[in-house]
């Protein structure tokens, strides 16, 4: 495994993790951003990771990439030997969505791409726990696995100017829950009427990696039932 540290302008540096499988390398960056989120080091405002890499913040007046560097390679080697824990036990949520029709209008062409039938591809987004890989923009959506499809899943050629909130959509080998309505280039399969984002609560969004969603196939009709409740009142008990 390489660990690459570079310069990001005068006041960040990226580590990137390659020749790792992609489950080290996830597991590793979010373990590291997790203990600098955890424990404060003067001068350095956090990491921020994705799948297998991770910008670190500073105050340039502070730190510099030459102090910090020794830090993270060694943050790196304890991560993999287990000393650098994650910083927070795996949650789970289950979220009602409604696939197909006006509220996944992309259905349709996942399933002709796939050469599946649109309740095939219904039946394999629901089938097992999607682990949340990292918060993506806009809104810290939810950037999750996507479901054991036998190939990936093209972009739209042309995005969308916008999705409404709870869009379940999906792209390549990943999928995504967007809390607000915004522009997105990748497949619409459904929409949950769950309210994924509270802006009254400490987090805005419940989930944080390594947490898991389950998706739950519900029809239209019982959409009401679960307008505006909270994601983070369907958490699963563990």
């Amino acid at each position: 495994m390489e660990v690459r540290l570079a310069p990001s302008g005068e006041a960040a540096l990226r580590l990137t993790i390659d020749d790792a499988d992609a489950e080290t390398a996830w597991r590793t960056v979010h373990r590291i951003a997790d203990w600098l989120n955890d424990r404060p080091i003067a001068g350095v405002f956090g990491g921020v990771p994705t799948y297998d890499s991770m910008l670190v913040e500073f105050d340039a007046d502070r730190q510099s990439f030459e102090t910090l560097a020794p830090l993270l390679r060694r943050l790196v080697r304890e991560a993999l030997t287990g000393e650098v824990e994650g910083g927070h036990a795996p949650r789970r949520f289950e979220l009602p969505v409604v696939f197909g029709g006006e509220h996944g209008p992309d259905l349709g062409f996942v399933a002709d791409h796939l050469g599946l039938t649109p309740d095939e591809v219904v039946d394999l987004c629901v089938a097992e726990d999607r682990v949340v890989r990292c918060l993506g923009g806009p809104a810290a959506s939810c950037m999750f696995d996507g479901p054991r499809f036998p190939r990936p899943v093209p972009r739209l050629p042309d995005p969308r100017l916008e999705v409404p909130p709870g869009a379940v959509s999906l792209a390549g080998v990943q999928g995504v829950i967007g809390p607000v309505r915004a522009p997105s280039g990748w497949r619409l399969v459904g929409i949950s009427p769950v309210a994924i984002m509270d802006v009254a609560a400490p987090r805005l969004v419940p989930y944080r990696p390594g947490d898991t969603v389950r998706l739950r196939a519900i029809d239209a009709e019982v959409w009401d039932d679960y307008a505006g409740v909270s994601m983070a009142e369907l958490e699963i008990a563990s």
